[in-house]
C-alpha cells in the first residue's frame, strides 16, 4: 500500500491517513506513508510532483516488475 498525502488536505484530513497508516502498521501490512508539507488534495509544488511520480514508479516496479526489463521476453 502506498499512501501519499498532502499535509493541508481539506478533502481527506491528514488524521484519517495517519490513522490508516497506524492500522496498517499494527497489522503488519507492508506500506509506505509519505506526507507532503504545504500540499492540499492535489500537489502543486514541482519537487513534490516529481517525488510523487518517482515513488509511484518505484512502487509499481517493486510489486509488478519493471516493464522495460521484460521487453526482450516477448
Amino acid at each position: 500500500m502506498l499512501i501519499l498525502h498532502g499535509e493541508d488536505d481539506t478533502n481527506v484530513p491528514l488524521g484519517q491517513a495517519t490513522f490508516f497508516h497506524r492500522a496498517l502498521r499494527h497489522f503488519g501490512v507492508e506500506h509506505e506513508f509519505v506526507v507532503y508539507p504545504r500540499e492540499g488534495h492535489s500537489f502543486r509544488e514541482r519537487n513534490h510532483r516529481i517525488d510523487l511520480l518517482r515513488r509511484t514508479r518505484a512502487w509499481f516496479d517493486r510489486w509488478l516488475g519493471d516493464p522495460a526489463s521484460n521487453q526482450n521476453r516477448i
